[in-house]
């Protein structure tokens, strides 16, 4: 019922097993797609796109979990950007907070724990380690800072429980909060059981969790680049909402990623990636 929310942990040697399985490195950029400008409606394959964005200070790549090909074009940008100019850090929503320090233990002598760097990071197998193993890897390779945005377990049970609400001008708008609530009632249609209350509750897990990335952008070394689902990166319900609030004038670049742009508007993000 909480899918949305809560992944189920399962033994992380499977996936380290089937890693080799999917390559995020082996790919033809020409199979990556175009990106579309939702401000001007221009289309440019990645290279062109690369250009437009390789000076900006903070980038959010929203992403389908488990789409191969979002991960492959996220693996290429953050490869590329670093070959143009040094990437500062990377943020993941696929790490929680308490698993900073294991990175900071891995970041200060990679090569020791690259031989079974999932266990190393107390990575959590309900994220497909095959989609984000080469990811992390190049990441410390390069000595990026790698930051970990997402809440704990422990902080998404008391928030399950009934917290004290968030606050905010921007971000803690009514109308945000049932666009949010919207999306978690069409991601759980076939659960009748599913009450209002409890609904208002992961619409509050959501939010703490957007407030939470921005919290740590902010903080992070310059340029950084932050990969979340779409809906955590679009401008009108996620973490831009929350930098609102935080800090006005740090300005960023929205991507998301599907096969649909007509779906979407510059309201929702900067730019589309276009991925069949």
């Amino acid at each position: 019922m909480l899918s949305y929310f809560f992944r189920r942990l399962i033994p992380i040697s499977f996936f380290w097993v089937v890693s080799c399985s999917v390559s995020l490195t082996d790919v033809d950029v020409a199979s990556l797609g175009d990106v579309q400008d939702l401000h001007t409606g221009e289309r440019f394959p990645p290279q062109v796109f690369l250009q437009k964005i390789v000076n900006v200070p903070h980038i959010l790549l929203g992403e389908q979990h488990d789409n191969l090909k979002h991960h492959q074009a996220q693996f290429w940008l953050l490869q590329q950007l670093q070959k143009h100019r040094r990437q500062g850090s990377l943020l993941l929503e696929m790490l929680s907070v308490d698993q900073q320090p294991q990175i900071t233990k891995i970041s200060q002598n990679s090569t020791a724990h690259f031989t079974n760097l999932p266990t190393a990071l107390n990575w959590k197998a309900s994220w497909d380690w095959r989609f984000y193993g080469e990811t992390v890897r190049y990441a410390l390779e390069n000595q990026m800072a790698l930051v970990a945005t997402n809440l704990t377990e422990q902080e998404i049970a008391i928030l399950m429980q009934g917290a004290e609400p968030l606050h905010g001008d921007k971000s803690t708008r009514l109308e945000i909060q049932q666009k949010i609530a919207q999306l978690i009632s069409q991601n759980h249609l076939n659960d009748i059981n599913l009450q209002n209350s409890l609904i208002q509750k992961m619409v509050q897990v959501q939010q703490f969790r957007d407030r939470r990335m921005a919290e740590k952008l902010l903080k992070a070394k310059i340029p950084s680049l932050l990969i979340a689902g779409n809906h955590h990166v679009n401008k009108q319900i996620g973490i831009v909402q929350h930098l609102q609030d935080l800090s006005p004038q740090t300005k960023v670049i929205t991507i998301l990623m599907g096969s649909n742009p007509s779906d979407f508007s510059a309201n929702d993000a900067d730019y589309f990636w276009i991925l069949n």
